[in-house]
């Protein structure tokens, strides 16, 4: 009975969490404060210290582990019942009470430990930048300004046999260079400051192509995660993304958008050349929409090398897209939701937003 009294009242920190969630989005200074930069900031550096020492992202083992586990457990209930060791009724009620309790452990676990950044205020409000309506001209000429220095940047980086860029090193490479970004990025912007474990790669990247996830961060370890499987030029940004949400910054339009201020700010070219490849790209597609002959004119000046970069990452992902993917998509986009993400996995293609607000602050 004191067993069923534990369990029981370990399901109450599932709603816990949810009133907490709930409270804290009314209160995103306070979160910003006290939580996100400061005892969130804490437990991620004293997390990612204890798991730095592994060479690979723990996301992987940990799923597996846990369906592993589940699987197995209801295999030896069914052996139960059916050796009447114990009743249906009761090895039913166990089975589901245990892993309603594992659910409602993990849930209250991730509010605790980086779930309540969701909640934190806009990041430009923490960058200082203007926030207002933008127009079309001011989208083109964004567009213009970022093919101007992928232009620039092509030049100067690192290529394989076929011309395609690549990385300096290869994947490790990025992985241990990525902080220098950051480094530097804070300089400037004191909320990207901050100490953490390395980025790590993600043991089945090949299949992660499948499913079009280029990073995760798994905040029960605070490791960032990376796919290093993508093509080369694009996981030094990856890199840095995954590293955004290990700084707190949970949204996936803020954390892409500082994915491209910190690469252009990292001290060598590839990074710099990667963060204006996923810039370019999402301003691209924003000016498709809302202007396509304009689109069409600026796209022209885009040179042979960087558009060659372009067609060899469609066709990469050609490759792998497929049902895989389409689940995968649907379970992020679900995912984004539950977190009060509205647009879900629309809200990628917000960090365009953020993008002007930076243009038209700092750089015109």
């Amino acid at each position: 009975m004191k067993k069923y009294k534990v369990r029981i009242s370990l399901l109450f920190l599932f709603p816990l969490a949810l009133i907490i969630n709930y409270l804290a989005a009314f209160n995103p200074h306070f979160i910003e404060k006290y939580y996100s930069l400061g005892v969130n900031r804490f437990t991620i550096k004293i997390l990612s210290s204890i798991t730095n020492f592994i060479p690979f992202s723990m996301y992987e083992p940990t799923i597996i582990t846990s369906v592993i586990g589940v699987v197995g457990y209801f295999i030896y209930t069914v052996f139960s019942i059916c050796r009447h060791k114990t009743s249906l009724k009761r090895g039913a009620v166990n089975f589901l009470l245990n892993c309603a309790v594992v659910i409602s452990v993990a849930y209250f676990l991730f509010i605790s430990l980086w779930g309540l950044n969701y909640n934190r205020i806009p990041l430009y409000e923490g960058l200082k930048m203007n926030n207002e309506k933008h127009t079309v001209k001011e989208l083109g000429e964004l567009y213009e300004y970022l093919i101007d220095k992928t232009n620039a940047l092509r030049e100067e980086i690192y290529v394989d046999e076929n011309n395609i860029a690549t990385v300096k090193g290869g994947y490790q490479s990025a992985l241990d260079r990525a902080p220098l970004g950051y480094e530097n990025a804070s300089k400037e912007f004191s909320v990207l400051k901050g100490s953490f474990g390395t980025p790590k790669q993600l043991i089945f990247s090949e299949f992660f192509n499948y499913t079009g996830i280029t990073g995760i961060y798994f905040p029960y370890t605070g490791q960032p995660g990376v796919n290093v499987n993508a093509p080369l030029m694009t996981v030094p940004a990856t890199t840095l993304h995954e590293m955004a949400h290990q700084r707190g910054f949970a949204r996936e339009d803020e954390a892409n958008f500082i994915a491209f201020l910190v690469s252009s700010m990292h001290p060598d070219k590839d990074f710099q050349y990667s963060g204006y490849i996923l810039a370019l790209g999402n301003t691209a597609n924003a000016l498709y929409k809302a202007d396509p002959e304009l689109y069409k004119t600026l796209s022209a000046k885009k040179s042979e090398d960087v558009e060659r970069d372009r067609k060899y990452r469609v066709e990469f992902w050609d490759k792998y897209s497929g049902k895989i993917e389409k689940v995968s998509s649907k379970v992020n986009d679900t995912y984004l939701k539950s977190n009060g993400i509205s647009d879900g996995e629309k809200s990628y293609g917000r960090m365009v937003d953020l993008l002007l607000d930076y243009y038209m602050t700092y750089l015109k």
